[in-house]
């Protein structure tokens, strides 16, 4: 939206009898909307308040002493509950988001735009002898000798293994929809910006937690049976407009309902152990969906989104590239 000109702003306060401080004094905060303020940023990181909260909370524009007030208020009148250090805010007064993570790549950064590749298997020599490949399911794949030479995979070593390489579909580009994985890009980060493998990891979840929650990246697939390759870009080249429309849906039930996979979970799971992930990915994630929606889940991984979320967003305390880290309420109970 284009911004009015100076003098257009001047002159209709001027024609308004100047009204506008006015008018901007009638909309002061009231403690009230300060309360809701506060709640909603609240929502953005799990609807706790924990030992970070009141350094967030401050940086984020809000009085650290109001956001103590606003716990013991709601401790005093049950809609929280103390879980060791954390105050965990109920359902019925904060709603827990898909966390808006801030984050410093883009997917048109140099080094995400390294990583991307077709999402297109291509079977090892084993893998096809144990799966009991041959020319024609290959085929049916659309694979090309050129898809298996770029695996470095040449035709005679083919030919060993029962395929006919001269047989295989003729070679077809694909757009590259498939984003590498954490792993790949914290490594690429520490190569090409000389960062720390830390910063690196956090920037590759962060960029992840972000595309999930924009709907320009997604982990999806209908069928529990079928894993996706990994995180792939949303754009209509990647998908048909069938999956393409089931993806936008999958994305609708994942901010609509976010706070309800979270708090189920948690409420079932120990801080203590490491059943967290499982909980949070597991197959009670689209089940929970059938209940939610009343019909079979268009994606049956939506629940490794929500993971992915919390990644991002630092619910996992300490999680690095070789450490899950220590999950934290509302993901679980104390």
């Amino acid at each position: 939206m284009k911004r009015p000109a100076l003098k257009s702003v001047m002159v209709t306060w001027l024609l308004l009898g100047g009204m506008l401080p006015a008018a901007a004094e009638d909309r002061a905060s009231t403690p009230e909307t300060d309360t809701n303020a506060l709640l909603t940023f609240l929502g953005g990181d799990g609807c706790v308040i924990g030992p970070h909260s009141a350094g967030a909370a401050t940086a984020a524009g809000f009085d650290g002493d109001a956001l103590t007030a606003l716990g013991a208020r709601l401790l005093a009148d049950g809609s929280a509950e103390k879980q060791g250090d954390w105050t965990v805010l109920g359902p019925e007064v904060c709603t827990i988001r898909f966390p808006d993570v801030t984050s410093e790549l883009t997917l048109n950064s140099p080094e995400v735009q390294d990583t991307l590749r077709t999402a297109l298997s291509i079977p090892s020599l084993d893998e096809i002898q144990w799966l009991n490949a041959t020319t024609d399911t290959l085929r049916e794949e659309g694979l090309s000798l050129r898809n298996f030479e770029e695996q470095g995979i040449a035709a005679q070593e083919l030919r060993a293994v029962g395929i006919d390489p001269d047989a295989l579909a003729k070679h077809m580009e694909r757009p590259r929809c498939l984003l590498g994985g954490s792993t790949e890009l914290t490594r690429a980060l520490r190569q090409t910006r000389g960062w720390s493998q830390d910063r690196s990891f956090r920037a590759a979840v962060a960029l992840i937690a972000s595309g999930l929650k924009q709907g320009e990246l997604t982990f999806f697939s209908d069928d529990t049976l079928v894993t996706p390759p990994g995180f792939m870009l949303t754009a209509p080249a990647c998908w048909t407009s069938e999956e393409e429309a089931a993806i936008t849906r999958s994305h609708a039930m994942l901010e609509q309902h976010f706070d309800t996979f979270v708090r189920a979970r948690g409420a079932e799971t120990s801080c203590d152990t490491n059943e967290v992930s499982g909980a949070l990915m597991g197959r009670e994630a689209h089940l929970l969906w059938t209940q939610l929606a009343g019909r079979e889940p268009e994606n049956v991984w939506i629940g490794f989104e929500v993971f992915w979320g919390a990644i991002g967003a630092g619910w996992f305390e300490g999680a690095s590239i070789a450490d899950r880290g220590t999950p934290r309420p509302p993901l679980c109970r104390l």
